[in-house]
């Protein structure tokens, strides 16, 4: 896994000992590429230039909502991972020009292997029919330094655009958060296998007219892999998407996030997508 991690962030949850005291890069970005016309895909692009490793990578991945699983053929490009010997890893049949991943002057061409994967992505997406953008309803920007202590408070958003006033708002508000189980109290000494994270969002649906009001609740669960000999030290959530049609049973939104983990030569991170559906009867 590529030693990478994130700047400091407003986490849903963290444990405070993790990595305070290490000098630490930057976290890898994302782009959002789009769902398809009856928001069944949603597609992300993950990229960054590690400047430990001295390497760059760019992947796209796409999520199917009738299974919240990446659709066959994804991830296609460059991954932060050994993959058959190599690092960075090629998935999803990409091939990079050796010359974008080491131009001989110590600045790899990030832009050029973002286009190249692109391009070796397209049809892929195309045939899917990805490509609308949705409807960004909550989050944080990942360069955004002032203060939000989404470390306690949830993320909240309506679906609808709503307007200010005296008259109150007659839609339901959703507030979603995320939780997973705690680390072994010596994780950082038992240094544990790969393991499967699971990590609930769970989302609260309310009320203001006529009354302000609990309505439902409701909870996804993704099972977040983390790498050997590593400790889960954090996820911070980053956005929260609507898509552009909703299925004919069961509302759901994207949650893009990031996780963050310890390991002995430095800390990893990376982006994570899934469709988390809303509470039934909060319609």
């Amino acid at each position: 896994m590529v030693r990478i991690v994130a700047v400091f962030l407003c986490l849903v949850f963290v444990l405070p000992q993790a990595a305070a005291a290490r000098e630490l890069t930057d976290a890898p970005d994302a782009e959002i590429i789009g769902f398809s016309p009856d928001g069944r895909y949603f597609a992300y692009e993950q990229y960054a230039w590690d400047i430990v490793s001295d390497a760059v990578y760019s992947a796209v991945f796409v999520i199917d909502r009738e299974t919240n699983a990446l659709v066959p053929d994804f991830p296609i490009g460059l991954v932060p991972e050994v993959v058959d010997g190599r690092f960075p890893g090629s998935v999803g049949g990409f091939e990079p020009d050796p010359a974008l991943i080491d131009t001989g002057d110590g600045t790899p061409d990030l832009l050029g292997l973002r286009r190249a994967v692109r391009a070796e992505a397209s049809v892929r997406l195309d045939a899917l029919g990805i490509g609308l953008g949705g409807r960004r309803l909550a989050g944080v920007p990942v360069t955004q330094r002032g203060p939000v202590d989404t470390d306690s408070q949830p993320l909240t958003f309506v679906l609808a655009p709503s307007l200010p006033g005296a008259v109150p708002d007659t839609q339901h508000a959703y507030a979603i958060s995320a939780r997973q189980e705690a680390e072994p109290a010596d994780c950082y000494n038992e240094l544990p296998p790969v393991r499967i994270k699971p990590v609930s969002f769970d989302v609260v649906a309310w009320q203001s007219y006529p009354e302000t009001r609990e309505v439902a609740r409701g909870s996804t669960r993704y099972d977040w892999q983390v790498p050997a000999e590593s400790c889960a030290t954090g996820m911070w959530i980053a956005d929260v998407f609507a898509p552009p049609e909703q299925a004919e049973t069961g509302t759901s939104v994207v949650v893009l996030f990031m996780t963050q983990v310890w390991q002995s030569a430095g800390d990893a991170a990376g982006w994570h997508a899934l469709f988390v559906g809303l509470p039934e009867g909060a319609e």
